[in-house]
């Protein structure tokens, strides 16, 4: 998890839905010299997530997929902290 106070100057906080693959949102990290530094799996609310970090310089994005029965579909979540350039291409994946 990202915390405010780990925003630095000129970096903005932003967490959004998105309504693509995991796969697609890793892709395009990727395409943007994301690195993965971190991977756990999370248990809240009876659900469990595979919450990914990614870091490129003072940036850090965060990926949580929720794993759940094959039959019902889930989005993951996606928490940047990071420049408006990394925010603004996010949102045209997500």
């Amino acid at each position: 998890m990202v915390k405010s106070s780990e925003v630095k100057p000129g970096q903005l906080l932003k967490s959004m839905p998105s309504f693509v693959s995991y796969e697609k949102i890793e892709a395009e990290l990727l395409d943007m010299n994301f690195k993965e530094i971190s991977k756990s799996t999370v248990v809240s609310d009876s659900r469990f997530w595979v919450k990914h970090v990614y870091r490129k310089g003072t940036e850090t994005i965060t990926l949580s997929d929720e794993i759940g029965e094959v039959l019902y579909l889930r989005d993951p979540v996606v928490t940047i902290c990071g420049n408006t350039e990394t925010i603004k291409r996010m949102k045209k994946v997500a």
